[in-house]
């Protein structure tokens, strides 16, 4: 537990909030749990009132819900939703690549073939979840911010939370994060090229697939109780 206790040297809220997210997101607090303050606050060493600050930056992100009285609970994705985040993800990275394509440097891309080989070789490898996780966040970072288009950034950082929660889950299933590598390596291979066209379809075409996995996995979650 170790990896759950604040550093007292670092802002405690914003350090309870990054230990809650990444809880989350790999499912150590799962869907629908009930987060209950003293457990929190045993969990990161934190008082109460810097775990109620963390749990109403979660709620602004999505992440976690109040349940009219009931208490705050770890928000569940349910199908529609996770659809409509993959609706609005799919042309903001499709657009984003087409931009990195035809605007990126030479070091953006050389950056990115990078990236996206060290994914594959945390894939190969078999690395754990957190790890591929981490990995594929390097990857879309150099994408977004080699772009050229901060607006864009900054728009798609907005998801981005609720976006590797429904990562974790699509990754999580038999052989698919084989083939999103492969999947990520046509929208290097069209970087490479600086065609953005071939980009914006690779990337659209990976969304999409993913979404299709994400369906499926998301539609087998137990419901909110």
């Amino acid at each position: 537990m170790s990896d759950m206790q604040v550093l007292r040297h670092a802002p405690i809220r914003e350090q309870v909030a990054n230990i809650l997210r990444d809880a989350i997101v790999d499912q150590r607090l799962t869907p629908g749990q009930l987060l209950v303050e003293r457990e929190l606050c045993e969990m990161t060493s934190a008082s109460r009132a810097s775990v109620r600050e963390a749990l109403r930056q979660l709620q602004a992100e999505g992440l976690v819900e109040s349940r009219n009285g009931r208490g705050t609970c770890v928000t569940v994705i349910s199908p529609a939703t996770a659809l409509q985040v993959y609706q609005v993800r799919a042309p903001l990275e499709g657009l984003a690549a087409r931009l990195f394509a035809e605007n990126g440097s030479d070091e953006d891309r050389a950056a990115f073939r990078e990236a996206v080989a060290e994914l594959a070789d945390e894939t190969e490898r078999g690395a754990d979840a957190a790890a591929l996780l981490k990995a594929k966040s390097r990857a879309y970072d150099v994408l977004f911010r080699g772009c050229g288009n901060p607006v864009l950034h900054q728009t798609v950082q907005t998801l981005q939370h609720r976006v590797t929660r429904l990562r974790a889950l699509t990754l999580a299933q038999e052989g698919r994060a084989q083939r999103s590598v492969v999947e990520v390596g046509a929208i290097v291979a069209a970087v490479d090229a600086r065609d953005g066209a071939a980009a914006q379809a690779a990337a659209t075409a990976h969304v999409e697939e993913a979404a299709r996995v994400m369906m499926a996995a998301v539609s087998d979650t137990p419901a909110a109780p």
